[in-house]
């Protein structure tokens, strides 16, 4: 087995590499910036690869795609958000059409937010998308991941937020903790489905052998009030501020605002059916 990982520098990516190689299962990283001897380079927006490394590559993960939250959602960013994930999906179908002759299994991630926002309703893989910008762009990323169903090993993981001490969002929302200025967003009562980055990472190593489909990976649908306070109490800190507004958080954020204020609930039964979760609480972060 030698897995290629697509968007391998990234918070989950980092992550998966080190736990792959410690199981021994040789692991190359496409990147843009080459200075690692597992180290693949490639510019997708030029359509550019090392296609000599590429020849004995049997399991292509794709983590590809800009941060969700990392930006203000203006037109020019819903542009990259939409090309990061989907032309780059679809040059990287091209890559192992042509050049890995030993592809046999494929592991690609998108997002929980398919079904847009608000209701109270615990939802399905197998339900219809939203309108919104958000749903529709999952939809598109899931139709480029699905080029690559016809190998014997293929799973599409929806993440919810993916939390652990060791950065991404956890780190977003517990550094102004630690600066005295921790605040719950929004109500409080939205409900936020999460799971730990240690849950993705063994899932997706089950999914290079295993074909689960469409998979909701996802520990359970806490309430944002919830979730702020766990990470407070696992930073030993207090939250002394009010509630930030909605108002205020769309001032700031604008539309992605929403993905702090707005509500959606997960089912996590097709997961649990074939697999434990090593993190199944907010108080096993």
């Amino acid at each position: 087995m030698q897995v290629l990982i697509a968007g391998g520098t990234g918070f989950i990516g980092r992550a998966l590499r080190v736990y792959l190689e410690g199981m021994n299962i040789d692991t190359k990283v496409l990147t843009r910036k080459a200075s690692e001897s597992y180290h693949v380079a490639w510019t997708p927006e030029l359509k550019t690869c090392d296609i000599s490394q590429l020849r004995d590559v049997t399991h292509i993960i794709n983590l590809t795609g800009e941060g969700i939250a990392d930006k203000r959602w203006t037109k020019q960013r819903k542009k990259v958000l939409i090309s990061s994930r989907i032309e780059t999906t679809i040059f990287l179908h091209s890559l192992a059409q042509k050049h890995c002759p030993k592809l046999i299994g494929y592991v690609g991630i998108s997002g929980v937010n398919a079904f847009g926002f608000g209701d109270e309703k615990i939802h399905q893989e197998n339900e219809p998308f939203g309108a919104d910008f958000l749903s529709q762009l999952v939809k598109d990323w899931e139709e480029a991941h699905k080029a690559f169903d016809f190998l014997p090993v293929f799973s599409i993981l929806r993440l919810g937020m993916v939390l652990s001490p060791d950065g991404g969002a956890y780190e977003k929302i517990a550094k102004p903790m630690r600066l005295g200025f921790g605040a719950i967003p929004g109500k409080g009562s939205q409900w936020v489905p999460w799971v730990h980055l240690k849950d993705v990472v063994h899932v997706i190593h089950i999914g290079l052998t295993q074909s689960q489909g469409l998979i909701h990976l996802v520990a359970e649908n806490s309430s944002m009030k919830e979730l702020t306070e766990a990470i407070a109490q696992k930073e030993q800190r207090k939250i002394y501020l009010p509630n930030i507004p909605p108002f205020m958080i769309r001032l700031i954020f604008g539309e992605m605002g929403g993905l702090l204020t707005e509500s959606v609930r997960i089912s996590n039964e097709k997961l649990l059916s074939f697999y434990a979760l090593k993190h199944p609480h907010l108080s096993t972060l």
